[in-house]
């Protein structure tokens, strides 16, 4: 098929009346991708898949820019976190962005002009060898979207796939060019057909990194974010939900210990359990173990008795070695470059993209969610492997295309069969990260840490283009009082507790109580609310709602007797409130921060004044 015929915004603004504000601005030209629809200032592109051919090109009027990307969580950078880098780009001047499930090891492969191999390693999650792009090279692992400001604007782009795929920004002859293609390495068809293309969004907004941050959001939150149907939990429960998770104990659990930790989330407030791994009989065995004598759906009565929605974890694109679906068809595993991988805790990888696997795994699942009675799912691990044997019903140049085809098929077929069930991803701390991944999931773990100090982070930056209410925060035992450890938790969700109840002081307890209902509180109008970290000295967050309302959360380590926070020029008269103990008092912002009494984990809100 033809290569559609490059357009530009000038020829769009006249049917699009939504666009008219962008008629002033630099006019940008888009090539290869078609133009089918647009949202607010975003226009949705339609691409084909066609031999060496970019998914888009877009030429901006530019002869430097400031480009922008979004360092996901990945254990083969586990001490970055979660954070958003810039980068000045002149004549000449290069950045490649990978994005997809692998994109930290597809990232350095590329930079060294190698072949990206799975390392024998056994680290679990870990898909590199050797260290992770470092902050000046020219290869960067990054969500699949991207910001770029020029003179005064800010051009974004965005994309709906969840495979590995490449954004390039380059500066020469006096232009910026942005393009996206599904890299040669894990993309190279035998076939020649013309296959569609993933979805991708691009606007040309007024103002610098800030405003596209803002206008990418908006689409998230008006386009591409689903709220759960929560019709099917007991009692009442608003999303996002205070969840409590097992992992806590990793796999020592059994029946009864897990009756003891339901017991103690649900006093303190917990709205959903979700058994973590260690029920199944192995990974790709997906029946409980010997320790659930009682079985799942017994499990499932006893939360629901407890006010409780009931959830399981599982890696369904996996398969342990020794587990029956792995002997009984070994051809259905992903072979890549000569290896059968072993990935997360040892275990093979399915290949999605072959039919009689994915069919398979989905008549699992229905089956679990029906017999276990659940309302939460929670799935981790290589769901999207690299394929490239040549008996298996996807082409083997484009293995992993296929998975990533039959992994959103999976989950939007879980969507429309079980609207009332909540879908999680939680593949080593948000892998893939894209907005059909977004679009697939009900909420996401931010980080794989489960501390204090990296969720932070990762709220702060993950919050930048996504909303609240979509960014799982996962609290672990951590070396720090109970207030600080909990309060950032406070903010977003949801928020699931994941340390050892038995371990819990009495302290802890009612610090837990008294989270959950400030929790529950404040989670319907953060929905929407922006994000920032308003102080760099400690961990903080501070969420601004669309009313005003200011949320605030610092943990604080040691003695501390007092605490500045730039609250991004507020001004005016607020009621400040201790969301402790419920205190308020007047007072007046004069665009210069606010200072507080030092402590250990503080919570305050700032309501303006009627």
């Amino acid at each position: 098929m033809p290569l559609a015929a490059p357009v530009t915004t000038t020829a769009l603004l006249s049917t699009a009346p939504t666009l008219r504000e962008l008629s002033t601005m630099t006019d940008f030209g888009i090539a290869h991708a078609t133009v089918d629809d647009h949202v607010g200032p975003f226009l949705r592109l339609a691409t084909r898949l066609t031999s060496s051919a970019p998914l888009v090109e877009i030429e901006l009027e530019a002869d430097e820019a400031v480009v922008e990307w979004l360092h996901p969580f990945s254990w083969d950078a586990a001490d970055r976190g979660v954070v958003t880098p810039t980068r000045r780009l002149v004549e000449g001047d290069l950045i490649c962005l990978h994005a997809g499930p692998y994109g930290t090891a597809d990232a350095v492969a590329h930079r060294n002009g190698e072949p990206m191999l799975f390392p024998d390693i056994k680290e679990g999650h870990r898909y590199l060898e050797g260290a992770a792009p470092g902050p000046d090279d020219d290869h960067q692992d990054a969500a699949a979207w991207t910001l770029v400001e020029f003179a005064g604007q800010c051009a974004v782009l965005a994309w709906e796939y969840s495979g590995s795929l490449t954004i390039e920004v380059t500066v020469r002859d006096g232009r910026t060019i942005l393009a996206s293609r599904l890299p040669a390495d894990t993309f190279h068809p035998t076939d020649s057909e013309d296959l569609e293309g993933p979805v991708g969004w691009v606007a040309l907004v007024p103002g610098g990194l800030d405003k596209g941050a803002a206008a990418l959001r908006s689409l998230v939150i008006d386009e591409v974010v689903t709220a759960p149907d929560l019709g099917g939990m007991p009692g009442d429960p608003e999303f996002p939900c205070v969840v409590a998770n097992s992992w806590g104990v990793q796999e020592n659990t059994s029946t009864e210990r897990i009756i003891a930790m339901m017991d103690a989330t649900a006093a303190i407030g917990a709205e959903v359990f979700v058994v973590d791994k260690g029920w199944e009989r192995s990974v790709g065995d997906w029946h409980a173990n010997d320790r659930f004598a009682s079985g799942m759906r017994w499990l499932s009565d006893e939360a629901r008795s407890r006010g409780m929605g009931f959830g399981v974890w599982c890696g369904f694109g996996n398969a342990d070695p020794d587990s029956p679906v792995a002997l009984d068809h070994p051809e259905w595993l992903a072979s890549w470059r000569g290896m059968t991988p072993k990935l997360s805790f040892g275990n093979h990888a399915l290949c999605l993209g072959h039919d009689p696997a994915r069919d398979w795994i989905l008549d699992e699942l229905r089956r679990m969610v029906d017999e276990f009675g659940l309302t939460w799912f929670l799935h981790d691990f290589e769901s999207i492997a690299r394929c490239d044997r040549d008996d298996h019903t996807h082409d083997p140049g484009a293995g992993e295309h296929a998975a990533e085809r039959a992994w959103h098929h999976i989950l939007r077929t879980l969507q429309t069969e079980f609207p009332q069930l909540v879908l999680e991803n939680c593949w080593n701390g948000v892998r893939p990260l894209d907005l059909a991944m977004v679009r697939s999931h009900h909420t996401t773990i931010t980080e794989d840490h489960c501390r204090t100090h990296w969720n932070s982070l990762a709220k702060v930056g993950l919050g930048r283009y996504l909303p609240l209410d979509w960014q799982s925060a996962y609290m672990g035992a951590d070396k720090l009082s109970p207030r600080a450890r909990i309060a950032p938790y406070v903010i977003g969700g949801p928020w699931v507790l994941m340390d050892d109840p038995e371990t819990w002081s009495d302290e802890t307890r009612d610090t837990m109580a008294q989270a959950a209902a400030a929790f529950k509180r404040w989670r319907g109008p953060l929905r929407t609310a922006t994000v920032r970290r308003p102080t760099v000295d400690f961990d903080s967050v501070q969420a601004t709602t669309e009313d005003g309302c200011v949320l605030l959360a610092v943990s604080l380590r040691g003695e501390v007797d007092e605490v500045h926070v730039a609250l991004g020029g507020l001004e005016g008269n607020y009621v400040l409130c201790d969301e402790w103990t419920g205190e308020t008092h007047p007072t007046t912002l004069d665009g210069k921060g606010l200072t507080l009494p030092g402590g250990d984990g503080l919570l305050v809100s700032l309501t303006p004044e009627s």
